[in-house]
């Protein structure tokens, strides 16, 4: 190995001795790109490379799709949007065995196509589904499992803050990334189902059936919901009709949120700016790391380490499904201890040149490679987010439902987290699952 890798090999050991003393990732992503290119370049050049990654980012039009996409997500969790979608799912398969769990799943999926936040989607479904199925006798475990699983649907289904990252740091199509999700996040909320359907008929007592509404109470929590669906809608079928760029498609949904907000909510001033600084911190806190994670991943490159570490695995000659497998393996490992966007910032720069040269063993080409690799990790960052002992979304619902034991929840996620394997491990058995709907566009 060539004495510039060797220094990419110590940057990967500095960012993660950072990250172990609690350095924010964006930060410490920063300080290790830095540190490298200073001994890889020269000083002058390290700072000159800071600079033009710094001002690139910040006036980069892919770029201004974040805010846009979250102030659309906090909007939308600020308006009771969540609520409504709850309570007409509620209505129409509630009083079926299992049935408020399943409307947890459908509600969780289109408040995630609107919000793109797993953690946002996770706590807001909590605060509106945990105390309407503990009034129904459900058990805490499937209530749990249930509200964990749909929020971690809000990484995969479009627009998904983490596919918009992926997308800058490989320069792959965010429109192609968003249909490639789709399938495989409209499997998800099947599985799901799938597996509520199984618990309660294992155990009944579980998710006892409510009491069946009338026709006119059901169409009328229908009719509630009809703006959300109609957002999504515009916004989703905008992007993929052609209609949009996903960055007019990002503002399109935030003023259909703020209307929405000003619908139901009225001109609440405070509330307003609680949702436009909320939308600024995050988005500050996504720049810092999209701008870490770029300095970072040049330094990388210009090490050669990926390129080294890419020809090293391929010269094994392991097959496809292993390689792919040991990613899994890998993901599930860090899914523990990091959070997800730290996660895909620190392992695609190094990981994504090993996919691109093995993509004609996948059976792809090396475009299909970078669209497929996206939800592949994605999912397996979700999966991850269900993995103890960290599993944020565990933690999250543990936040917003305290009296709930972690084991509890732990054991409600489990059948969950076997599903979202199944669901991983067919995608990498067939990946037209993924590729079919972008090779349509």
């Amino acid at each position: 190995m060539t004495e510039s890798a060797w220094l990419g090999v110590y940057g990967f050991a500095l960012l993660l001795a950072l990250i172990a003393i609690n350095i924010p990732i964006g930060f410490a992503m920063g300080i290790a790109g830095i540190v490298g290119l200073y001994f890889l370049m020269g000083p002058d050049a390290a700072m000159h490379t800071l600079g033009i990654v710094a001002s690139g980012d910040f006036v980069s039009y892919s770029l201004s799709v974040i805010p846009l996409f979250v102030l659309m997500g906090v909007a939308a969790a600020s308006s009771g949007m969540s609520q409504r979608l709850y309570s007409m799912a509620n209505h129409v398969i509630g009083h079926a065995r299992g049935g408020l769990g399943m409307a947890t799943i459908g509600s969780a999926a289109l408040f995630s196509s609107v919000c793109g936040s797993s953690i946002a989607t996770a706590a807001t479904m909590a605060k509106v589904a945990m105390p309407e199925m503990r009034r129904h006798a459900y058990d805490d475990g499937l209530a749990a499992g249930s509200i964990a699983a749909g929020g971690a649907l809000g990484m995969l289904i479009p627009p998904s803050v983490i596919l918009i990252v992926y997308a800058l740091i490989t320069e792959t199509s965010i429109i192609l990334l968003f249909a490639a999700a789709l399938v495989p996040g409209l499997l998800a909320v099947a599985f799901y189902i799938v597996v509520i359907a199984i618990v309660v008929r294992v155990s009944p007592g579980s998710g006892p059936a409510s009491r069946k509404e009338s026709l006119k109470v059901r169409l009328r929590s229908l009719l509630d919901a009809v703006p959300v669906i109609i957002l999504f809608l515009l916004v989703l079928g905008g992007i993929y009709g052609g209609v949009f760029t996903p960055t007019e498609a990002a503002a399109v949904g935030a003023v259909g949120s703020l209307v929405y907000f000003l619908a139901t909510r009225g001109f609440n001033r405070s509330v307003l700016k609680s949702v436009f600084l909320e939308t600024m911190a995050t988005t500050g806190m996504i720049f810092i790391i999209v701008i870490g994670a770029g300095l970072f991943t040049f330094f990388l490159s210009y090490s050669g380490l990926p390129r080294v570490f890419a020809m090293s695995v391929a010269a094994l000659e392991l097959s496809p499904i292993v390689i792919a497998l040991t990613i899994v393996a890998l993901y599930l490992v860090l899914g523990c201890f990091m959070e997800s966007l730290g996660i895909v910032i620190l392992t695609v720069p190094v990981l994504f040149p090993l996919i691109q040269i093995l993509a004609p063993e996948f059976g792809m080409t090396s475009a299909e490679a970078a669209v497929w690799f996206g939800v592949f990790v994605v999912i397996a960052v979700e999966i991850g987010l269900l993995t103890p002992p960290l599993g944020l979304n565990v933690f999250v619902i543990k936040g917003a439902v305290g009296d709930v034991e972690l084991s509890t929840i732990y054991k409600g996620v489990l059948p969950f987290w076997l599903s979202d394997l199944l669901r991983l491990i067919l995608l990498i058995l067939f990946p037209g699952l993924a590729l079919y709907l972008p090779s349509l566009l």
